[in-house]
């Protein structure tokens, strides 16, 4: 009972991918509120703007395997770049929150 090596190729490029965007990337996506004011002392409201680098990551993941899968090189392409957008996504509507968090905390009137 050996371990099998996967060649780099299309399959490889799957297997990596969903581990690594689909699960780990989410996974930061989900904890980020919950963890980011807590280790960077800010507030990150919760907001259902957040779901929508969610969508785009995975919808953009599918293509991406489905161009591997098919052999289709333009949706592997477009699939890499979208992750790409979608994690660019997520930090900018990220620091966005929080910037506009503590605008809106400055502009309460002082008790």
């Amino acid at each position: 009972m050996g371990t099998e090596s996967i060649p780099a190729g299309p399959r490889y490029d799957t297997m990596l991918h969903t581990v690594f965007l689909g699960f780990v990337i989410s996974m930061i996506f989900g904890h980020a509120p919950i963890i980011a004011p807590a280790v960077l002392k800010v507030e990150l409201p919760f907001s259902p703007i957040f779901y929508g680098h969610l969508v785009l990551l995975h919808v953009s993941l599918l293509v991406r395997i489905g161009g591997d899968m098919s052999g289709w090189m333009p949706g592997r392409l477009w699939g890499g770049l979208v992750n790409v957008a979608a994690i660019l996504l997520f930090i900018a509507v990220t620091v966005g929150t929080v910037i506009r968090a503590k605008r809106s905390r400055a502009s309460l009137p002082a008790h």
